[in-house]
């Protein structure tokens, strides 16, 4: 049996056997899936915001939200992990969902994380701290300038 062969047929159990449904799925592909090095079923998903590396990554089929945000190096100092936006691509009705990182690494694991799906978008987004930052900065800045504009007008 060639190669080609066996991978359409691995590739064709794996949609039967572990995703229910997919089959009325009209934009679902296979071309929406990779096969990594260690011959595990990948997908691609797009990780934005506030994490340390962000870009397009290929995770294991089954991977959460947690396991791509630390695929791309985990969040920054600034990200809101109470706010985290998922974008599912595939379907008919593309739609966008919340998920609560915080209350779930913090509080209570009771809540069920998002299984990535292909062609899926994380979106971390900035918490208040990076706002309070910026203003302190520019309130400082203009300090400075407030400062040497007194130093120079004094001394004329």
């Amino acid at each position: 049996m060639n190669k080609s062969l066996m991978l359409r047929l691995l590739f064709t159990t794996l949609m039967l056997l572990a995703i229910p449904g997919l089959a009325q799925q009209p934009d679902f592909k296979k071309d929406n899936f990779y096969l990594g090095q260690n011959q595990q079923l990948e997908i691609e998903i797009h990780v934005w915001g506030e994490v340390n590396t962000p870009g397009v990554y290929r995770v294991p089929d089954g991977s959460t939200v947690l396991d791509v945000i630390s695929k791309a190096g985990g969040p920054t100092q600034y990200a809101a992990l109470g706010r985290v936006k998922i974008s599912h691509a595939l379907g008919q009705m593309p739609r966008t969902e919340k998920v609560n990182l915080d209350k779930y690494l913090n509080k209570e694991r009771a809540e069920t994380l998002v299984v990535m799906r292909p062609g899926d978008a994380v979106m971390v987004p900035r918490n208040a701290r990076f706002f309070w930052k910026d203003a302190i900065s520019f309130v400082a800045d203009m300090a400075v300038i407030a400062n040497v504009y007194y130093l120079i007008s004094r001394n004329r």
